[in-house]
């Protein structure tokens, strides 16, 4: 058979033939990767067996539909010019060399199909009319009704939840509260989709939402006034951040997240997976405090325990604060939920004083443009031993292509990250305070990759699985909506306690036993 899937999806449209049997999915698991944050790790397989194509639901989360009907059970076959949707918006139109084209409708070929299949069939002639009394073993029923229950509340729950509207009662110190829970994104795991919400790989997926494009026309100009050189290299005109995205996105080719001659290192296949989870937990268990909403950002920005960048270098830019409101800011826990910050809320001289003077620069609290270029400045800010690695990084790139880096993402408040998460298909239960996000760790960034060309993907690639390998980070490409690389660094400098990092994995490179970063690197290999 000469069979080829027409695909369109959210971001590219190509077309794959099919010999035996083809995959279609959003990490490397499948055979094609799509850039569709509603599709599963391995999504839908297409397969030929005895002269006819057919296709299989590998246990999705979102479902695949053949002509409009979802594919329930066992594969189904398809037909030239059917039309098979799957994820958020991806779409696939058959096409078989020879065949004429399929004019069964949905709800026809609905029709054909037995309107009761058994599923387990004693031998013999089924009868004549149904029994009195089923034979379907109550257990059996009460599960089916049970799950069906589940599925029916969990994708109410999606579609009908709106929480940051939400009304409540009025809490000490003024504004109005919004429970914990409602907040918080509400997905049912479905593990033959492959998630995991114990896996980093799936939590980082799952987490790695890209915030709105930044316009740099919105953006204000940052003038500070301050003798340290630290702080005085923050004054950036939007209008030089206009020219750092102009020069970095014009003339770029289509996107393709999977280009042909992609060559991704071993570093950055997943064993981050182990390394993040176990810095993260370290970081936890050391008392870090995750910063819960902007009023925390802004306590971290005052203390210096997070450092705030320029928004553009000569060899970047921070695409970063695109989807900042400029509603009132609010407080948010898990235990209490969501208040405004007004005056007499405990967070409202935290962001007052810092408002009066961030940097030498004054911003009025009332004023809905000024809170919105707050949001901004302090999403701009991530651990101090981030900064010379991200400056390396782009340096490098710079002079090998004379474009800026693009940077997605730093630190996020955990607010903000779920207002992102809102939206996303992929979205886990946040368990808590002990749920601890890569970005809300301050130790993460993300590396635009969308609009660069095979070779700049490689280049920085290397670089980074260099930087892995001598201990200072961790790195993962990712694939889905918001694919990038994505950066976590330790924050200490060491890598994290009692890993080898390249056990069963990476025997071909050294076991970096140690490294500290004071001032100089110093670096122990054992060989």
């Amino acid at each position: 058979m000469d069979v080829t899937l027409h695909i369109a999806a959210p971001y590219e449209s190509r077309s794959i033939a099919v010999e035996n049997e083809v995959s279609i999915g959003r990490t490397e698991l499948a055979d094609v990767v799509i850039d569709d944050s509603g599709l599963s790790k391995k999504n839908t397989t297409f397969f030929v067996d005895d002269g006819e194509l057919w296709v299989a639901d590998e246990g999705s989360t979102n479902g695949t539909f053949v002509n409009g009907e979802k594919i329930e059970g066992r594969p189904r076959v398809v037909r030239s010019g059917d039309e098979v949707t799957l994820g958020s918006g991806t779409t696939i139109r058959v096409e078989i060399a020879g065949a004429a084209i399929s004019a069964v409708s949905p709800s026809a070929e609905v029709r054909q199909t037995p309107a009761a299949e058994p599923v387990f069939q004693e031998s013999g002639p089924p009868p004549s009319a149904p029994p009195a009394k089923s034979g379907v073993p109550m257990m059996l029923v009460a599960s089916g009704i049970f799950t069906f229950i589940i599925l029916l509340f969990g994708g109410a729950a999606l579609l009908f939840i709106a929480p940051w509207e939400e009304p409540g009662p009025t809490r000490p110190g003024g504004g109005s509260r919004v429970t914990a829970s409602a907040l918080i994104p509400v997905r049912v795991i479905d593990p033959l989709g492959g998630e995991d919400e114990n896996d980093l790989d799936d939590l980082i997926s799952s987490w790695e939402v890209a915030e709105d494009e930044l316009v740099a026309s919105d953006v204000s100009d940052i003038k500070v006034i301050s003798p340290e050189a630290e702080e005085a290299e923050l004054n950036v005109s939007a209008a030089f951040l206009a020219d750092r995205q102009r020069l970095a996105l014009e003339g770029r080719p289509p996107v393709n997240i999977n280009p042909p001659g992609l060559n991704v290192p071993k570093e950055l296949r997943g064993d981050g997976v182990i390394k993040q989870k176990r810095k993260l937990a370290e970081m936890r268990s050391g008392g870090y405090r995750q910063p819960l909403d902007f009023a925390d950002l802004a306590e971290k920005r005052m203390s210096r325990e997070f450092l705030e960048m320029p928004m553009a270098k000569e060899s970047y830019y921070l695409d970063v604060g695109g989807s900042a409101q400029d509603k009132q800011f609010s407080s948010f826990s898990f235990s209490e939920g969501v208040s405004e910050i007004v005056p007499g809320h405990p967070k409202f001289e935290t962001l007052k004083r810092l408002a009066d003077n961030f940097a030498g620069q004054k911003y009025d609290l009332n004023i809905a443009g000024d809170r919105k270029q707050i949001r901004r400045r302090l999403l701009r800010m991530f651990q101090p031993p981030a900064k010379p690695i991200l400056e390396e990084l782009a340096l490098a790139y710079f002079q090998q292509y004379k474009r800026p880096l693009r940077v997605t993402s730093l630190t996020r408040s955990m607010d903000y990250q779920i207002l992102l998460n809102q939206g996303n298909a992929n979205s886990f239960v946040v368990r808590g305070e002990g749920s601890l996000p890569p970005h809300t760790s301050g130790a993460a960034f993300d590396l635009a990759r969308k609009h660069m060309p095979v070779d700049e993907q490689n280049f920085l690639m290397q670089k980074l699985a260099e930087m892995e390998r001598a201990g200072v980070l961790d790195a993962l490409i990712e694939y889905g909506v918001n694919s990038c690389f994505h950066v976590f660094i330790y924050h200490d400098g060491n890598p994290p306690k009692a890993l080898n990092l390249y056990e069963n994995q990476y025997e071909n490179f050294p076991f970096l036993t140690s490294l500290r970063r004071t001032g100089r690197d110093e670096e122990e290999h054992i060989h």
